[in-house]
């Protein structure tokens, strides 16, 4: 009998249930892309500043300069050699609500890459999207868009 009473009172309850309206989806939420220069956070700022090193270093393992550092600046010393490779100027981000500054000069009469390509392949390793820029520089413009 308590057998028969305990199924009545789950039948009871389902039959409850398939009263209820479907719950609908929740709203789809509105992805926007965030700009890969600027941190919110300060663990944001610290992550980029990490990716923006990997960045100077392995451009510099692919034949730029090594860049000298003064403060919150990181840049192509102005007596390192000429090559085709841009001179790099980028301001790191301060702690938090803020954003790093990008530049790229070419020194020579043509470079491998322009800024603007630059600019896209240092925005990508802020993403953390790594590229080598041994194999081809230009392999890493198309990576990055």
């Amino acid at each position: 009998m308590t057998r028969l009473i305990a199924l009545l009172v789950g039948l009871t309850a389902l039959a409850g249930c398939t009263s209820q309206p479907p719950v609908s989806e929740p709203p789809a939420v509105m992805v926007v892309a965030s700009d890969p220069q600027h941190c919110d956070s300060r663990a944001e700022c610290t992550t980029k500043t990490s990716r923006t090193l990997l960045f100077v270093f392995d451009y510099a393992a692919a034949g730029a300069a090594l860049v000298q550092r003064d403060g919150r600046l990181l840049f192509t010393p102005a007596d390192a050699p000429v090559t085709d490779w841009p001179a790099l100027y980028i301001r790191l981000a301060e702690a938090e609500q803020s954003a790093f500054a990008f530049n790229a000069q070419c020194r020579a009469q043509t470079c491998r890459l322009t800024a603007a390509q630059l600019l896209q392949i240092y925005r990508s390793y802020l993403r953390g999207q790594s590229c080598d820029f041994h194999v081809d520089a230009r392999s890493c413009v198309d990576q990055a868009q």
